[in-house]
Order: structure tokens, then C-alpha cells, then sequence
């Protein structure tokens, strides 16, 4: 199991989030955005190599995603009204999405086999997410599905609005859990 670390996307300013592995060295850049139909999130290696695509095909209050690896359609994505909290189905993979995206506490399944477990980690620095990646060969396409999960997350979170997260204000503060 390898561990790689995503900034949560509330904490960025620019487009371009850097995932880092176990380690703490950069492995991937991620960037992009959501919200109008064409939009894309990429997964690049650290040479610019574009991975995995995450285009927007709908657009609205249940916004429909096609999974790109290597050029090669692999999986397309959509929303329910009961995403918060709920259950996202990755058409074609075969993987179920279960979990709180607005805490981004989530796993990935395929059948019985867990894939991914997904959960907030605060560092020195920031908030991050924390990917627990069962199976090396799928790192790029989990990125990227934590990636959207985690934009559609932030903008669904009340929380933003509020200015409870750190960072935000001075007149709150949030517990969070911390790693041993």
C-alpha cells in the first residue's frame, strides 16, 4: 500500500496542486478546474505528462465526468442528489465510492477488494488528503477521482461559506485529527 498526499483545494490559490508520496518528494502535478461542461482536471507525471483527463461532459445541479487514462477512455463519472455523504459509481471500472465527500473521508471498491481509502491529514503547512493506494499500477486515476472529489466537496461544503475552516478566520476553530 503507498501513501501519497494531495493539498485539499480550499488551501490552494493558484491552479496547480502538487501530490507528493510517502516521502514528501513531488510525484504529480495536478491541475485544471470544474463547473462548465468541457472543464478538465489533468494528472501529469513531473515531466508535464499528461495522465489521466477528468472531462466534464454536463454540467448543472447533477454534472456528469468522462475518465481519461493515456488518452483512452476508461470510466465516466456522475452525481446523485444523495452525493453528500453517499455512494459515486465509476461506470466501466467498476468501482463504488463510499463515504462523507464533504469530510473527504472516502474508500474505493471493486467488488471486494478495497482500492483506496481517502482521509484528512493536517500538516505544518496545510490540510491534506491522504490516499492509501492498494495497487501502484491505478495511482494516476485515483488522484484524479480524489482530485474531483475533493473540488466537488469544497463547493458543496457550508463550511466555506461560514469561513470555519483554518485559515479562513480567526473567530473559529476547528478540531482535527492528527496522524500518529
Amino acid at each position: 500500500m503507498t501513501k501519497y498526499y494531495l493539498r485539499q483545494r480550499h488551501s490552494i490559490d493558484d491552479g496547480v496542486n502538487i501530490v507528493f508520496d510517502e516521502n514528501f518528494q513531488a510525484s504529480y502535478l495536478v491541475s485544471g478546474r470544474t463547473g462548465k461542461k468541457g472543464d478538465e482536471l489533468h494528472v501529469q507525471d513531473m515531466s508535464g505528462k499528461v495522465l489521466v483527463r477528468i472531462q466534464q461532459t454536463s454540467y448543472g445541479v447533477l454534472p456528469r465526468f468522462s475518465l481519461k487514462y493515456l488518452d483512452h477512455t476508461v470510466g465516466s463519472i456522475s452525481f446523485t442528489f444523495g452525493h453528500f455523504g453517499d455512494i459515486v459509481y465509476v461506470r466501466k471500472l467498476n468501482w463504488l465510492i463510499s463515504g462523507n465527500f464533504i469530510a473527504g473521508r472516502y474508500l474505493t471498491t471493486h467488488n471486494t477488494k478495497k482500492l483506496l481509502t481517502v482521509k484528512p491529514t493536517l500538516r505544518p503547512d496545510g490540510i491534506y488528503i491522504r490516499l492509501n493506494i492498494t495497487f501502484d499500477s491505478q495511482t494516476p486515476v485515483h488522484i484524479a477521482i480524489a482530485a474531483l472529489l475533493d473540488v466537488w466537496g469544497t463547493k458543496s461544503n457550508p463550511m466555506n461559506t461560514l469561513k470555519w475552516l483554518p485559515g479562513q478566520s480567526t473567530n473559529f476553530k476547528l478540531t482535527l485529527w492528527h496522524e500518529s
